[in-house]
């Protein structure tokens, strides 16, 4: 069966269970829990498999398209074809036990046990993506029924629906500072949100929480044309993910497209304090289009020395991964010049998401064709602690933004002549 998403649980105890925990959802209407284990214990036993099976969660009655954990908990959003959206927490075995009459969920050779905490019903059609609120307070869900809709995680409502894409909404990522909302939908187009409802308590029934700020279809060209931003509706992909950077300074999008010699597709980055404006960065070189973008949930140390100028000045060194159908690039922030790894020819068939853990040292890519791969990533930085910053203060788009810069998506030697080591190792079916 296919998987159409993954994602890891940053906030898993990896001190006590050692490896992290990653959930996964697809075709067979499941969401599964496992756990990779640690290069440690990989080392210790290699006959012992890379990944260890935690549960299976079978409430949905269709395909399920995303998973996602809540950024401050562990509770676990998951969505799909069903049009329902299920928040998941985990019990420990004497408070399931206690009282319980029925076992429908209970699965042999489950380690853990999950249940449904709350249930967000009222979309219309299939839901494609969806992304928690940095207090985990809130989800917004991205829809075929061209709509995006926030909910309240606690009180299990919808508070805003976002109507303004004229087809299939198929992927949302929230400011990780909280003060914006990305959509992108198959009518070539990304949309900004601005947060206007304040604090989670502020949150009143009937008061609109997001305005638009910005939308984006199409810039201008050197010949003093406009070219589209974006791949029409003929693209054959379920979604388009964008990702913010942790630090929340840059938007990652997916599915875009140029006109240039070293290709037509490309991953579109904005700025965050030119989101009315045209991109800052494009990541070009791409042979096929994108259809999922994921920053490392951390920060690294500086290496001391970069290769090119650094993409955002004064900000800190972070990884992000772009996802096309047929391959993953790797870009450092530092290395202005092109990625530092890619990863092709690891499936059969399209790739559909892809996740990081917690420390940037493992990056999970799953496909249509029901396999996951895992690459390892030698650093020579280690990963810093993310800071929980203040939002920053709003500032007014540029009247002259930076030029857009291309990078192609080629792997570069660094300064000693070596290459960052990109390992993928085949998991197993998941």
């Amino acid at each position: 069966q296919p998987i159409f998403s993954v994602d890891f649980d940053h906030n898993y105890d990896n001190a006590q269970h050692g490896g992290w925990r990653f959930a996964t959802g697809g075709g067979d209407n499941n969401v599964r829990m496992w756990r990779l284990r640690s290069p440690a214990e990989r080392e210790a036993d290699p006959n012992v498999p890379a990944v260890e099976f935690l549960a299976s969660l079978n409430r949905h009655t269709a395909p399920v398209n995303v998973v996602r954990f809540s950024p401050c908990s562990s509770r676990l959003a998951s969505a799909g074809d069903d049009g329902v959206i299920i928040i998941w927490r985990q019990v420990d075995d004497a408070h399931n036990q206690a009282g319980r009459t029925d076992q429908l969920d209970d699965v042999a050779g489950d380690v853990e046990t999950w249940r449904p905490a709350a249930i967000l019903r009222g979309s219309l059609a299939d839901i494609c993506d969806l992304a928690w609120s940095p207090d985990g307070a809130f989800v917004v869900s991205a829809s075929v029924d061209n709509t995006a809709r926030i909910w309240d995680a606690r009180d299990a409502r919808c508070v805003q629906v976002l109507a303004d894409h004229s087809h299939y909404v198929q992927g949302v990522a929230w400011d990780p500072r909280g003060e914006f909302i990305a959509t992108q939908g198959s009518d070539r187009s990304l949309r900004v949100y601005r947060w206007v409802a304040g604090a989670a308590r502020e949150v009143r029934t009937g008061v609109d929480v997001a305005k638009l700020a910005a939308s984006h279809y199409s810039m201008p060209t050197s010949e003093g044309r406009r070219q589209r931003l974006f791949h029409d509706d003929n693209l054959v992909s379920f979604f388009r993910r964008p990702s913010v950077s942790p630090d929340g300074r840059l938007l990652a999008t997916a599915a875009g497209v140029q006109r240039a010699a070293n290709g037509r597709n490309v991953c579109y980055v904005w700025a965050r304090d030119q989101l009315r404006s045209e991109p800052v960065l494009r990541l070009g070189g791409l042979a096929k289009p994108v259809v999922a973008t994921r920053w490392a949930p951390c920060e690294f140390e500086a290496r001391g020395e970069t290769c090119g100028d650094a993409w955002v000045a004064s900000a800190p060194r972070m990884m992000l991964a772009v996802a096309s159908q047929s391959a993953v690039s790797v870009y450092d922030t530092e290395v202005a010049g092109r990625a530092v790894g890619v990863m092709d020819g690891l499936h059969y068939a399209a790739i559909t998401d892809l996740a990081w853990t917690s420390d940037g040292s493992h990056l999970l890519i799953v496909s249509i064709d029901g396999f996951a791969s895992v690459a390892s990533l030698d650093h020579s930085a280690r990963a810093l602690p993310l800071r929980r910053a203040a939002p920053l203060p709003e500032t007014q788009p540029s009247a002259q933004p930076e030029p857009t810069v291309a990078i192609p998506a080629q792997s570069v030697p660094n300064k000693s002549g070596s290459r960052k080591r990109l390992a993928p190792t085949l998991l197993s079916t998941l």
